[in-house]
């Protein structure tokens, strides 16, 4: 990032600001006297989270219960810290967020992409079997606040170079780099850094396009390629062009994270069941039904033809 581009993000009067609560919640994850009462009785302070909590721990999406769960500590016990922190550091996020950008920002596509990213994201460490599934999730929701940071300081001139991009996440990487000698990766990256989050979210911020490009730890390798894996399965829905997306989403998933065609159809059908739950989840629409079954029937015929990844030579 240029030092020009860095002073006036530091002078924009208008970044995007941590929420409150989340905070608070983060930090008592990081208490190991913490129980689940006190988690509630800090949640409980906000009741538009807490309905929404209620109703996750509810869903699918988390595998339901066989008894419906009513109350706040209920929900804790059942989903655990680290999964209430990242779900209230999601929906603080985008409530407080959502209207970021300038005025002719386009809010609905980047929302979009975003929350399928992060619901991709889950699914893939799940997949994988990692550890760290929730960070993914909260890390791959991150990945594109570079884009309303750059709309918040440089207006216009943003505005219309995201239009330009269309839906294409790739242009829109190629066309920042040509304009402003930097990405919404790294921009996002020093943001996270300024609201002093974890430094594997920031990592996984700065890697979300090319995790080749930039150095970590290597505890932290599986949120990141995970994060970037994430993008290119939202890009599914997001693209303008779904045959090429789903291309770069097989190669992307073979090269990140040696996952094959086959299993790549096996994501992509519990991104679509997950779908319902998350867009209920953030109030927003995602895609529709016809849409959903679309992207798969793609991603399945892509998946049988013997070319679909790419040799390494």
């Amino acid at each position: 990032m240029t030092p020009h581009l860095l002073e006036r993000i530091k002078n924009c009067k208008t970044l995007p600001a941590v929420p409150s609560l989340p905070l608070q919640v983060l930090q008592l994850c990081r208490d190991d006297r913490t129980d689940c009462k006190q988690m509630a009785d800090v949640i409980s302070q906000d009741p538009s989270f807490v309905a929404k909590l209620l109703n996750v721990a509810n869903s699918s999406f988390y595998g339901g219960t066989r008894h419906t769960v009513t109350t706040v500590t209920q929900a804790v016990t059942l989903l655990g810290m680290n999964s209430i922190a990242t779900l209230a550091f999601c929906f603080s996020l985008y409530r407080d967020l959502r209207k970021k950008g300038g005025e002719s920002f386009d809010h609905a596509r980047y929302w979009q992409r975003s929350i399928l990213a992060s619901l991709a994201a889950r699914i893939v460490g799940k997949w994988k079997r990692f550890p760290n599934y929730e960070e993914m999730f909260l890390a791959a929701l991150l990945q594109d606040l570079g884009i309303l940071v750059l709309s918040e300081t440089l207006g216009h001139e943003y505005d219309d170079l995201y239009r330009q991009a269309g839906r294409n996440h790739r242009q829109l990487e190629m066309l920042e780099h040509e304009q402003l000698d930097t990405d919404h990766a790294e921009v996002g990256a020093w943001l996270a850094a300024m609201w002093e989050l974890p430094e594997i979210m920031q990592v996984a911020v700065a890697g979300s396009h090319d995790p080749g490009r930039i150095s970590f730890a290597e505890d932290y390798r599986p949120v990141v390629l995970s994060v970037a894996l994430s993008g290119r399965l939202a890009d599914l829905w997001c693209d303008a062009d779904p045959h090429e997306a789903a291309s770069l989403a097989v190669e992307a998933a073979h090269d990140l994270l040696q996952i094959p065609p086959d299993e790549v159809v096996g994501l992509v059908k519990e991104i679509r069941d997950g779908i319902p739950d998350i867009s209920s989840f953030f109030q927003v629409h995602l895609a529709s039904a016809e849409e959903l079954d679309h992207i798969l029937t793609i991603v399945d015929r892509l998946a049988l033809e013997p070319t679909s990844i790419k040799s390494n030579p």
